[in-house]
């Protein structure tokens, strides 16, 4: 897959209900329920590809995303050259070993909460987005839960 002129490729490490909402969003396909609104993808977004080491997932990414490529593996994806950024939605555990390899990388990662176990990792994750300048992001919903607040502490500090 050839680098889209102008737009950010994504790639998605999961494809659970977060990773395929995601993948919708990306690819401007419906909403998945009757009334639903959702926004529409920006300009400059597209999905470069898909992960899933989950057979089903594959078997319905090549299905609904048939021109979009497709990987068991996030290292592979990560190498591909289709994509310039990752979205994780994997268990969380993972999201602080995927994250650093991806930014060892060069990809701009998007992480969904929580960012990792502890705020060790956290600051680990900071560490690396700085020395490989990469951006890293994290999407949650849970402004106002304590271990958020105690990570929004650990980042006001920097």
């Amino acid at each position: 897959m050839e680098k889209t002129e102008g737009k950010i490729r994504y790639g998605l490490i999961g494809i659970g209900a977060q990773g395929g909402s995601y993948a919708r969003f990306l690819t401007n396909a419906p909403a998945p329920f009757p009334g639903m609104v959702c926004a529409p993808c920006p300009d400059n977004c597209a999905l470069g590809a898909l992960c899933d080491i989950d057979p089903e997932k594959e078997k319905m990414c090549k299905e609904q995303y048939p021109d979009v490529p497709f990987f068991k593996d996030w290292k592979d994806m990560i190498a591909s050259g289709t994509v310039d950024a990752i979205i994780t939605t994997v268990p969380h555990y993972l999201h602080h070993e995927i994250s650093i390899y991806a930014m060892e990388h060069g990809m701009n990662v998007l992480c969904e909460k929580p960012l990792c176990k502890s705020p060790e990792q956290v600051q680990q994750l900071m560490d690396a987005a700085k020395a490989h300048n990469c951006e890293l992001t994290i999407f949650h919903q849970y402004r106002y839960n304590d271990y958020y607040l105690e990570m929004k502490k650990l980042l006001d500090k920097k």
